[in-house]
């Protein structure tokens, strides 16, 4: 049976981040390729909920809890979700250790965060991802939760996956495809060797086309923070999928120079855009009455970056909006952007 051992010293891949520079370096720049998928939660499989951030409310706990088990699953809550240090739930060992606790069990077939906000960057230090690739099952979270998503596909290497939190799930407004679509992608398929085909309608400023390639992507700000880490993405060969909200126009245009002159719209395939909810337009982030615009609009923004050969695509649902789709990170995609829709199948699924 697989024993997790807290470290004593917050490691990278079973050495410190000071150590094996030339692992790191290997790790940081080597190309990616499509990761397999985990074993799918089957129905009636146990998903284990954790809070790698702020601590949720009680209430999100009991309802992300009594929605999965309406649909015949079982749920554990790691007990430090109930843990509070400030704005989070817990201190960053604890946030780690739950997380780490949930894949050396080997009743849980799904790890699922309850909340995120601010709080999973430094846990990436402290996870142990050998560990973790040892006993693969999916993880599910997005916004803060990007870069884990990202640093478990890209060093304990499966597909993880970009999909709502418990606070996603239960707020009253949410959309009931938002689970559907999660169980279905994290779910076995419906028929094996079938493949995946999901549509997608309600888009806007779309520009037309065919890729295919690998789903890269996450929060903007949280993709950008990960960059010249051990952690890192990469776009070549990218289905490249973002989203960000709250955020100043400016600072979105900053972090989109900032991917450009690292080179990570170089080898994109297609790119597509979340709704970008709550963007402000302003100079100080407040957007206050007497501000001056930014000038450029996140189309406008977007555009400046994307290589206009390409299939791009506005109003995916990706992000912080009532329509939250599930992706599934690392896996491979045929993407069709036509008209105000787009379709994404994922044969190997």
């Amino acid at each position: 049976m697989l024993q997790y051992i807290p470290p004593h010293v917050p490691a990278f891949d079973g050495m410190t981040l000071k150590g094996t520079t030339a692992k790191v370096a290997a790790i940081m720049f080597a190309p990616l390729l499509p990761a397999p998928f985990p074993p799918p939660l089957k129905k009636g499989g146990t998903v284990g909920l954790i809070a790698p951030g702020r601590w949720p409310d009680p209430a999100v706990v009991d309802g992300t809890v009594a929605l999965l088990e309406e649909r015949g699953y079982t749920v554990v809550t790691h007990p430090q979700v109930y843990l509070r240090d400030g704005q989070l739930a817990g201190s960053d060992a604890a946030r780690a250790e739950a997380l780490m606790d949930m894949f050396a069990d080997p009743t849980i077939d799904a790890v699922m965060c309850a909340r995120g906000g601010t709080g999973a960057l430094p846990l990436l230090k402290r996870l142990k991802y050998d560990f973790i690739a040892a006993s693969p099952k999916p993880f599910v979270g997005f916004s803060d939760a990007t870069v884990l998503v990202q640093a478990i596909r890209r060093l304990s290497g499966f597909v993880t996956y970009h999909g709502p939190m418990g606070v996603t799930l239960v707020e009253a407004e949410a959309d009931p495809r938002l689970l559907d679509d999660l169980l279905t992608l994290i779910g076995p398929p419906r028929r094996k060797g079938a493949g995946l085909k999901m549509g997608y309608d309600g888009l806007r400023d779309t520009r037309e086309g065919r890729a295919e390639g690998i789903l890269v992507g996450g929060n903007i700000t949280l993709l950008q923070t990960l960059i010249g880490t051990p952690y890192d993405w990469s776009g070549e060969q990218a289905i490249l999928f973002l989203e960000d909200t709250d955020e100043p126009l400016y600072k979105i245009d900053r972090a989109l120079q900032h991917f450009a002159l690292a080179g990570k719209f170089e080898g994109v395939r297609a790119v597509l855009v979340g709704e970008a909810t709550g963007l402000l337009d302003g100079e100080t982030g407040r957007a206050l009455p007497d501000e001056q615009p930014y000038g450029r609009d996140l189309r406008t923004i977007v555009e400046a970056y994307v290589p206009k050969t390409l299939p791009l695509a506005f109003g995916f649902p990706c992000g912080h909006s009532v329509r939250l789709t599930t992706l599934p990170v690392g896996a491979w995609v045929h993407v069709d952007v036509h008209d105000t829709a787009a379709t994404l199948t994922f044969a190997h699924l």
